[in-house]
């Protein structure tokens, strides 16, 4: 599957969208001074950072791996679906992911509820994103509105306590991922400190700056 970013845009906003992308690409381009390198879309050259079109990968033959191209649109469709994939895994993601998450969360920011994001890239990463963003242009990005992510305290059988997010509204399917874990664990795939039976506490709200210093690469967040 590979380290990978998602975007839909609402596709009868095309000319909002159009008519947004300059101001979106004059923020990025302040940014530029603070993100690894880029190239053009094979790698190679610069690149292409002008309306009507954005599209860009990491320097060709260590950086890159897939184009992210912007905006990306589907006929006859509500939503047009856009990806990129920017590692085979999130531990061996390439430098230019954080230009595609710093770019994703400026549309987010200028576009409203004409996009909608998902990844499988964690909090951690994104508020890496995130407080660039607000650094260098002074611009407020709450991670948790715009991402639709929450962070769930839960407990396990022997009272440790652990926060996971969630991306979708409900919490379908965490029972089974816990207990995946578990599995992974006990075939000495994949380490697991937890034990269930599992009790979900509540919803926690964490600073993103915070975020980074307690995320765990087993997928989980600490209490600090």
């Amino acid at each position: 599957m590979g380290h990978t970013h998602y975007w839909y845009l609402r596709t009868s906003g095309r000319e909002a969208v159009e008519k947004r992308l300059g101001a979106i690409l004059e923020d990025f381009a302040r940014l530029l001074p603070h993100l690894p390198p880029l190239a053009g879309p094979d790698g190679t050259g610069a690149p292409v950072l002008s309306p009507p079109e954005v599209a860009f990968n990491g320097p060709a033959p260590d950086g890159d791996y897939e184009s992210f191209v912007f905006p990306w649109w589907e006929e006859k469709k509500e939503w047009s679906f856009g990806f990129c994939k920017t590692g085979f895994a999130w531990e061996n993601k390439r430098p230019y992911d954080l230009a595609v998450r710093v770019f994703l969360l400026l549309a987010k920011l200028h576009l409203g509820d004409l996009i909608r994001l998902s990844s499988d890239a964690p909090l951690r990463d994104w508020a890496e994103a995130a407080l660039l963003v607000e650094g260098v242009l002074a611009l407020p990005v709450d991670l948790y509105g715009l991402l639709k992510v929450r962070l769930l305290e839960v407990e396990d059988a022997r009272r440790q306590r652990f926060l996971l997010e969630r991306w979708k509204e409900d919490d379908t399917g965490l029972s089974d991922w816990l207990q995946a874990r578990e599995r992974l664990d006990r075939e000495g795939l994949f380490p697991w400190p937890f034990r269930g039976p599992y009790r979900v506490l509540g919803e926690v709200h964490l600073p993103q700056e915070e975020l980074p210093g307690l995320w765990a690469k087993e997928g989980f967040y600490g209490r600090g």
